[in-house]
């Protein structure tokens, strides 16, 4: 079951160019681990390019790739996702997308609860650190991300994960 979080009257969290950044990365680059095809890597390219500018896409997709690597790396299993621009969210996105936030927010115990239910109990420092870089590097771009607080984070996780996956 896919959720869609509000954010302000009604309004898609993919609305707001930051969670954009960070949904649309992750689900071209597990597309790409996914199919083993570049073209994935290549629309997500073209997708930071044009919202951020190349100079900056070529930053913040060193990072991007660095954290989507050592996520899925550590969660041992398929990560799911929605298609490329779908407006609603998937529980392992939201899982994703909250791990980013509360690293930016320095909101350790949404890091530890997001980690928890997206990687394991065991998230690798690797896997952590990648997110605080990636975290870091939205930040330097001014792609500041809303906080997600542990209750929805908690909802998230017992909601059913999808059977599609990348």
């Amino acid at each position: 079951m896919a959720i869609a979080l509000a954010i302000g009257r009604n309004a898609p969290v993919l609305a707001r160019q930051p969670e954009r950044l960070v949904v649309e990365g992750l689900r071209h680059w597990l597309n790409g681990y996914s199919t083993g095809s570049i073209d994935c890597w290549e629309l997500g390219w073209e997708l930071f390019a044009r919202e951020i500018g190349p100079r900056d896409a070529r930053r913040l997709l060193g990072e991007l790739s660095w954290w989507v690597r050592e996520i899925r790396r550590a969660a041992g299993k398929p990560l799911a996702c929605f298609p490329y621009g779908c407006q609603c969210i998937c529980r392992d996105e939201c899982l994703a997308l909250t791990l980013v936030a509360a690293a930016q927010n320095g909101d350790a115990d949404t890091i530890a609860g997001a980690a928890r239910h997206l990687v394991g109990e065991e998230a690798t420092d690797t896997a952590l650190a990648a997110t605080r870089g990636f975290g870091e590097a939205l930040d330097e771009l001014h792609q500041r991300l809303l906080p997600i607080p542990m209750w929805v984070v908690d909802d998230i996780a017992e909601r059913p994960p999808l059977t599609r996956v990348q």
